[in-house]
């Protein structure tokens, strides 16, 4: 508040010497003293009960200014200058200075009390602050504390799976082995069994045709048991790695297609090959025959009869691996019939009546993998089946001593 300018103002209303100068005055009088009122009513609109002393003195104060002034307006009306001067020294002067202490303390209170709140407002900072790191720390804390429990978990399970692993992998050797001596001991008595009965059936010792067709049939299921021991043999030596030793895979499988060509022709299936020269794997050129021979067989076998059988036969290197494809377009797979294919003696039904064991992709499958292949297999219903025996490709060492030109003739 300016006393001062409150009080020019009752000064100018007392000297006025027309209605005119007294209304002005009065005018910018009742401006202040209105300031007054509204900073009063704003200032104590939500100060506590116990806070309110000295804003109710100068509340109180300023209503007083505000009765005198009016007073001394009231002589200034009258033209009784004199008075309205004594007034405004005895009465105005006293209260304005009164009300301009009071709104001195009043400032230096809320001064004190932005202070204060400034204080509290740092120390809320602070103590948020603290909080704030505290909880970010038992949030890191915690976290560390479940990933550590986690990992151990992990840990655990790893261990225990690999152990189960372990397990499992010596039962399934223990299996092998134990399926291997079944089949060997097998075979030592059917072996001579089988030729007794072919020596039976060729000295003339029986003459009788029924007796004839019974050994004829006891030969052939004799002949086919051992080839069932047989093939569950090589199954079961399938699941070892054989020694490394690098091979061509475009001889190992021409060497079988020339074997199976007679056959092929025979069923009236035709037999095309596309076989890129110089694709080696790590794997015996005896174990890579076996691949190729059961992929084309079956694919021979089970593309006989259609209108135009025809099987092709790739070799042909895909980055860092060698790729064995056989392609038919015979009678193919449903999906049932893929989901166990590997299964060993699986037999699908539409091929049972075609000759076969049901170990014979079951062989290829583990002696693919053995040697760190994928086998992979495609196929339709009444389109085809494609094969592909996919094996890591290695580099074939090539001797100082032994012309390039020759080494490409013997591949060929």
């Amino acid at each position: 508040m300016d006393a001062l300018s409150l009080e020019s103002a009752i000064e100018a209303h007392v000297r006025a010497m027309d209605d005119r100068q007294r209304q002005a005055a009065n005018a910018v009088m009742e401006d202040i003293l209105g300031g007054i009122r509204r900073s009063t009513d704003a200032y104590t609109k939500d100060v506590p009960p116990g806070e309110k002393v000295t804003w109710q003195r100068f509340n109180t104060a300023c209503q007083t200014l505000a009765d005198q002034v009016r007073a001394a307006a009231v002589f200034s009306h009258r033209r009784e200058a004199e008075r309205a001067r004594v007034h405004l020294t005895d009465r105005i002067r006293p209260l304005v200075l009164e009300v301009d202490e009071l709104a001195t303390q009043l400032a230096q209170e809320n001064a004190q009390d932005a202070r204060d709140l400034a204080a509290h407002t740092a120390s809320l900072r602070v103590r948020n602050t603290v909080l704030g790191a505290v909880a970010t720390l038992v949030a890191v804390l915690i976290s560390l504390l479940v990933g550590w429990h986690i990992t151990s978990v992990l840990r655990r399970q790893e261990t225990t799976i690999q152990r189960q692993l372990e397990d499992l992998g010596r039962a399934n050797e223990e299996l092998d082995s134990f399926t291997h001596r079944v089949a060997h001991d097998l075979m030592g008595p059917l072996a001579p069994l089988k030729g007794y009965l072919t020596l039976i059936r060729r000295t003339g010792g029986v003459v009788d045709p029924g007796a004839l067709e019974m050994l004829a049939q006891c030969e052939s299921s004799a002949g086919r048991m051992g080839e069932l021991i047989e093939a569950l043999l090589r199954f079961c030596r399938a699941g070892r790695r054989g020694e490394h030793t690098a091979a061509e895979l475009d001889t190992a499988v021409s060497t079988v297609l020339l074997e199976l060509a007679q056959t092929a022709t025979a069923l009236g299936v035709t037999l095309e090959r596309e076989l890129v020269p110089g694709v080696s794997v790590d794997c015996p050129n005896q174990l890579l025959q076996v691949v190729a021979r059961n992929l084309v067989s079956n694919a021979v076998k089970y593309t006989a009869g259609q209108p135009t059988p025809r099987v092709t036969v790739r070799v042909f290197p895909a980055g860092d691996e060698a790729v064995l494809e056989v392609v038919d377009n015979g009678m193919g797979m449903s999906a049932a019939t893929r989901a166990s294919l590997f299964q060993p003696f699986f037999r699908a039904p539409e091929a049972r009546g075609r000759p076969g064991h049901g170990l014979g992709l079951a062989t290829v499958k583990r002696l693919v993998e053995a040697h760190g292949g994928l086998l992979v297999v495609n196929s339709e219903p009444g389109v085809g089946t494609k094969m592909e025996a996919r094996l890591p490709r290695v580099k074939m060492p090539v001797p100082d001593s032994e012309p390039l030109s020759s080494r490409h003739q013997v591949s060929s």
